[in-house]
């Protein structure tokens, strides 16, 4: 961990609200479990969007109808995993701050939010173009596979923060 990210941990691990959230032991599997249900929301969606968009029919739905059906609970379970995610770090500061994977996971994050706000915009701009397609572009293929090696990234990351500090 640099020095100003172990300041930063230690600082924060020191605040009154942290120091109160470390001492009730029920916070931290709560906090988990609603993570973990809402990487499940999340990634259950970008699964049934990638798979149709690579040509494989999920409940005979187009692209456009299921992202505009999925995107809610998409953005709903990010702002949940957001919220979560701070509770943790709020809670055990040194163990994100300490894990280079911590850094790796949420680079990816930002990086598979972006292409995501970016592909739904997309597509709800133009929904009917988006379904009347036999096909989806080669883009769109693309985008489909690299979100979910993004987000299978993300999950694997997160299994490993605080087991190993490199």
């Amino acid at each position: 961990m640099t020095a100003n990210a172990h300041q930063w941990a230690l600082w924060i691990s020191h605040t009154p609200l942290s120091v109160w959230l470390q001492h009730k032991v029920w916070v931290v599997p709560t906090s988990q479990s609603i993570h973990i249900v809402s990487v499940s929301v999340v990634f259950a969606s970008a699964l049934l969007i990638s798979l149709r968009i690579l040509g494989l029919r999920v409940s005979g739905r187009t692209v456009g109808q299921l992202v505009q059906q999925l995107s809610p609970w998409m953005y709903a379970a990010l702002a949940v995993l957001l919220a979560t995610g701070a509770l943790q770090t709020l809670i055990e500061p040194r163990r994100q701050f300490g894990a280079r994977v911590f850094w790796i996971k949420m680079a990816l994050i930002v990086i598979v939010v972006l292409l995501t706000t970016f592909f739904v915009r997309a597509v709800t701009r133009d929904a009917h173009r988006w379904d009347s397609r036999a096909e989806s572009p080669p883009m769109a293929k693309l985008f489909a596979v690299v979100s979910l090696a993004l987000w299978v990234g993300i999950i694997y990351c997160g299994r490993f923060i605080g087991y190993t500090g490199t």
